[in-house]
């Protein structure tokens, strides 16, 4: 007698009711297995080390197919046995214990076997189940890079291993119940009630647009979900470890040592690539890449919360996500150099361009080899024919090799410790390089100077910059007068106060105080390190004191200047006594940064330069910082090898809404790049003759949606904060709900409307995204506009629409017009 279909699964096709009574029954066992686990007392535990034991004894006498599988084993016990010590968990979290599936067939002995892929390590007790992990198991690599009836071959652990992918299988588990499984066959999934359903689409994206259709959505409604198929509750970054594909996975296992740069489209996984291999690292070196030693740095303070939250779901707490902004600024406050570290927000725009032109990090490093050459020269002449005066000069040259602070410093040691050398010759030198001593440490001198120094920057420019049309001789006269004016060089310096507690009391040097004496870089330091000249640091020059007195801020580009100058001089970055660096950084969004705030952040990273570059020239958002395309900030970065790794798929947004956002960007979109993404609801076009009507329009629409989908995110964007003003208030009376207006990046990241423009959504993500007046006063044909409109379009997962009232911008499609007529 036939068993009957489980009435859960009688609406799922003859496959679908296969899988998933197949990978339900596997997820039961693990649950019984992990309850019985998690009743083991504490001292009933295995011991690793016997069981490690066990295995190579084992090892040494199995047969030859036997052995993959051992090996398997003791990679398992070897992760289980680097966690203890760090209080004792379940090996694998009951309400999500893994996410992937793979039957394999051994090709020399004709074995098959069921691994599961998860976040922790569950060994095989008899029941031929266990749990590998992603980051450490070699076993994981198949699920990344084999579909399901691929040949396989790979080495583990020098041993060649063959065989074939039966079933790979994506699953998802939330709180201990089976809600997806997607395989080959089709995607499965699991509403509120338990009901089992055939998903309409592909998967995932494929190269022929997907096996499904476009959802069928009626005219002018904003939603395209069921009752039973709602977005997430949660709308925080998604933790994508079950669809990391395969290139994606061979960039978050690249060697921990060396540069990685990802160039991806809107939506094609470039952050989740990052924050994996963030993880990946600290789970492969815990010592070296803990936490407080990587860096990820983002573009925006939205993106900060957004990133913060996935961490934790990635085994992962305590690494420092942060701007740039913050970053600097924070630092520069640590090192109390003689200036006060506020910002002003009125910078002109060819100062604020200049200051972020890659010209700006070769006119730092002219300016520091003229200083040693003005510092050599000053040797030369002071010893000029003196007896001992050609081995002073000697000792400088043999020490070409340190940062200038140290060269001056080992040989200013060197002519102390010479008991032969005349007194007028010591005395002479001596002389000279306290000079050079003051000079090398006083960055904020070294600032005043090169940024009120018009011949200089001219001639930068000249020889520097790409095109020399890039500042005109008004612009040059702008960044000088603007430079002179604001630091007020020709006040009279206010009275200081006599008293003043040392807390409170500046540094008077431009360099970490004295007292807390910088080390030499790696491979170039003494057993006790440079003599200091305690309690005498070197005197502030009368600007930096007017400067001072005056409490003028810097121009928010300044800061990369200032830290510039001290890796330059120092040959890092000092903080009490100490190199200031990471292990690791993420740089998320790299086309906004300036070429000098990049080079900034990677000589804070430790000799083996591990460094993730994520970024997408399609979403640029800052124009004026010198950034044209990834091997010119390369080259000014210091890395012109670096290989550029692309990530094609979309995961993001759906191919309707990729295919408008290539046509707004025009020819800043590389026509030769397919487009790979799922199918989804056309684009939305709706026009109308005033705001007013567009308002009670959109009024009903989000009524709508909020009452069929609660746990919908919506973000209405406009192009300037005033509009998204206007539209949050008219909403507000409509009394449309759970309504929010968004205007520091302050976003909640739960379900309900963000009212917002476009500069405040980059890297976040929307269920849906109306684009409000997409005019061409808002939009017109210039490059900035494409970008703009191109980042708004691409936060859109599910659907896109556009509300226009008036002129449309000539970067809309005709047809997306034409349809919606």
């Amino acid at each position: 007698m036939s068993q009957q279909p489980d009435p859960e699964l009688a609406a799922l096709s003859p496959d679908g009711q296969r899988i998933v009574a197949e990978e339900a029954d596997i997820l039961r066992r693990i649950l019984a297995r992990l309850a019985r686990e998690a009743e083991t007392a504490p001292e009933q535990l295995e011991d690793l080390d016997a069981q490690m034991l066990e295995l190579r004894d084992a090892l040494a006498e199995a047969k030859e197919e036997d052995q993959a599988s051992l090996i398997e084993q003791m990679h398992q016990v070897a992760a289980l046995s680097r966690t203890r010590g760090q209080g004792r968990d379940a090996p694998a979290d009951p309400k999500n214990p893994y996410f992937g599936h793979l039957r394999l067939r051994e090709a020399r002995s004709g074995r098959q076997r069921d691994v599961l892929v998860g976040k922790r390590t569950l060994l095989d007790d008899g029941d031929g189940l266990s749990i590998v992990d992603w980051r450490n198991a070699p076993v994981s690599r198949l699920y990344y890079r084999y579909e399901e009836q691929d040949e396989y071959e790979e080495e583990f652990d020098a041993r060649s291993l063959e065989g074939r992918v039966l079933i790979r299988r994506s699953i998802g588990v939330t709180d201990t119940q089976l809600r997806r499984v997607t395989a080959p066959q089709g995607a499965f999934v699991c509403d509120r009630l338990g009901r089992w359903r055939d998903a309409v689409g592909a998967a995932k994206p494929s190269l022929e647009g997907g096996v499904g259709t476009a959802a069928r959505i009626p005219t002018g409604q904003l939603g395209v979900h069921g009752d039973d198929d709602e977005p997430r509750a949660d709308k925080h970054l998604q933790e994508i470890t079950a669809l990391i594909d395969k290139q994606q996975f061979n960039l978050i296992t690249q060697p921990d040592s060396g540069i990685v740069l990802i160039q991806g489209g809107a939506g094609s996984g470039k952050t989740t690539v990052a924050l994996h291999r963030v993880a990946y690292l600290a789970f492969q070196d815990r010592r070296r890449f803990a936490p407080t030693k990587m860096l990820i740095m983002v573009f925006n303070e939205a993106l900060v919360e957004y990133i913060r939250h996935v961490l934790p779901s990635l085994g992962i707490e305590g690494v420092p996500v942060t701007t740039y902004r913050r970053w600097s600024t924070v630092l520069l406050r640590k090192l109390k150099l003689r200036l006060p570290i506020s910002h002003v927000d009125s910078t002109p725009d060819p100062v604020s361009r200049f200051k972020k032109h890659p010209v700006m990090i070769k006119m730092l490093e002219d300016h520091v080899a003229a200083q040693l050459i003005d510092i050599e020269a000053n040797l030369e002449k002071r010893l000029d024919g003196r007896p001992g005066g050609d081995a002073v000069l000697a000792a400088w040259r043999r020490s070409a090799n340190l940062p200038p602070v140290f060269r001056v410093d080992r040989t200013l040691e060197w002519v102390r410790a010479q008991q032969n050398l005349q007194p007028a010759v010591r005395a002479a030198a001596e002389t000279a390089l306290r000079a050079a001593r003051e000079a090398t440490r006083d960055v904020c001198d070294d600032w005043l100077e090169l940024m009120t120094d018009g011949a200089a920057i001219r001639t930068a420019i000249r020889e520097h910059a790409a095109a020399s049309a890039d500042f005109s001789d008004a612009d040059i006269a702008s960044i000088v007068r603007w430079c002179a004016d604001k630091h007020e060089l020709d006040a009279e310096p206010e009275p200081v106060r006599e008293e003043r507690d040392d807390d409170e009391a500046p540094e008077l040097s431009g360099a970490p105080s004295i007292d807390d004496e910088p080390r030499p870089p790696k491979g170039e330091r003494d057993d006790d390190g440079p003599e200091s000249e305690a309690g005498q640091p070197a005197s502030a020059s009368a600007r930096v004191t007017r400067l001072l007195a005056a409490n003028i801020g810097l121009d928010p580009e300044d800061d990369a200047i200032l830290l510039r100058l001290l890796q330059l001089k120092f040959g890092g970055i000092f903080v009490g006594g100490k190199r200031f660096e990471y292990e690791h950084i993420v740089i998320d969004e790299a086309q906004d940064l300036a070429p000098l705030e990049v080079r900034v952040l990677l000589d804070c990273v430790t000799e083996g330069q591990s460094v993730t570059i994520a970024g997408d020239r399609a979403q640029k958002m800052i124009f004026d910082n010198g950034f044209t395309d990834w091997p010119e900030l390369l080259r000014d970065a210091g890395l012109p090898h670096v290989a550029i790794q692309p990530l094609k798929i979309s995961y993001r947004s759906t191919r309707q809404v990729m295919e408008l956002s290539r046509h707004v960007l025009g020819p800043l979109h590389n026509p030769s790049e397919q487009l790979i993404a799922r199918e989804g609801a056309p684009v939305g076009f709706y026009s109308f003759g005033d705001t007013g009507e567009a308002v009670a329009f959109l009024a009903e629409a989000l009524r709508s949606l909020m009452q069929r989908e609660p746990t919908a995110s919506v973000a209405l964007v406009t192009r300037y904060p005033q509009q998204a003003d206007v539209y949050h208030d008219a909403l507000r009376i409509a009394e449309v709900p759970k309504l929010r207006r968004i205007g520091r990046q302050d976003f909640s990241f739960t379900p309900g409307i963000d009212v917002t423009d476009v500069r405040q959504v980059k890297g976040l993500e929307f269920d849906y995204v109306v684009i409000l007046e997409p005019t061409g006063q808002n939009y017109p044909e210039v490059i900035e506009s494409r970008h703009l409109l191109h980042i708004a379009a691409t936060r859109a997962a599910h659907q896109l629409w556009l509300v226009c009232a008036g002129p449309v911008s000539k970067l809309i499609p005709d047809e997306v017009i034409l349809a919606s007529e």
